[in-house]
């Protein structure tokens, strides 16, 4: 089965559901008719708001299934089913991705303190009808292309977290938290999350969302190596493993681990 790397499909296969986008935030819609279950990664946290019909997230740790009106968050890195089971065939969600500084500017602005929090990686809310307003504010910059539209959607998912505190403050802030916990280390955590995905540099960029030279800074200084380098010591702790723990061929295993050749 094929997995959709979020927010980069929604980018590359349907830009006119994008909202807005800058490289690491993202707004878009989607809308399906007919029930689909796919597997879906996320490579920066992430807001999910069911408009119309009902989805049900399968993760490790068990199932959520999210209703029209409810509000799913979900920190980077999360690897899930997304199943659509809506009897009435219609569906509709908003969906929200955005990274670390997002959240870290938030706190920051509005002087909220993360005390005694908890690390959730996802939580849940049901919404009320001034949140869902909020929410379906978006929607009339579908298609536009204002000047300052980025910082206008910003502005309003920063007053859709302020008001998903005054629903259940312990709960959101213990997502926060999870965020901030593992702050500054996006790049090392997307990589090593998703190196499955990975066979080449263009991947990396891809999954990262930066440009080849902001990747070899990143990478540098992160791990001291080019992304090159990085990529073939993956490439071999992957086929050393292989090697030591299965009784696939060297051909086989050459090709899982993306070499060209057995010599290498």
């Amino acid at each position: 089965m094929m997995t959709f790397v979020v927010p980069n499909y929604f980018l590359e296969n349907t830009p006119r559901s994008v909202i807005t986008s800058d490289p690491l935030f993202c707004v878009a819609c989607s809308s399906r008719k007919n029930s689909e279950n796919i597997a879906v990664r996320n490579v920066t946290h992430a807001m999910i708001f069911i408009r119309n019909g009902c989805k049900k997230l399968k993760l490790e740790d068990g199932d959520i299934t999210l209703n029209s009106g409810d509000i799913a968050l979900l920190t980077q890195g999360n690897y899930l089913m997304s199943e659509i089971i809506s009897t009435s065939g219609l569906y509709e969600a908003t969906l929200v991705y955005f990274d670390d500084n997002f959240v870290m500017e938030f706190l920051s602005k509005f002087q909220i303190h993360l005390k005694d929090c908890q690390n959730k990686n996802i939580v849940t809310f049901s919404s009320d009808e001034l949140l869902q307003n909020l929410i379906n504010s978006y929607l009339p910059y579908m298609g536009k292309k204002l000047e300052k539209q980025s910082d206008i959607i910003k502005l309003k998912t920063q007053e859709i977290f302020l008001h998903l505190l005054e629903l259940n403050k312990e709960t959101f802030c213990d997502f926060l938290c999870a965020i901030t916990s593992s702050s500054g280390e996006r790049i090392k955590y997307i990589l090593e999350s998703n190196i499955d995905l990975i066979e080449n540099i263009d991947d990396m960029c891809k999954v990262t969302r930066l440009t080849k030279t902001e990747l070899r800074a990143k990478m540098l200084k992160t791990y001291g190596l080019h992304p090159k380098a990085w990529l073939d010591s993956k490439r071999l702790e992957k086929a050393a493993i292989l090697l030591k723990t299965t009784d696939e061929t060297i051909t086989s295993i050459a090709t899982t681990c993306g070499y060209a050749t057995v010599s290498w």
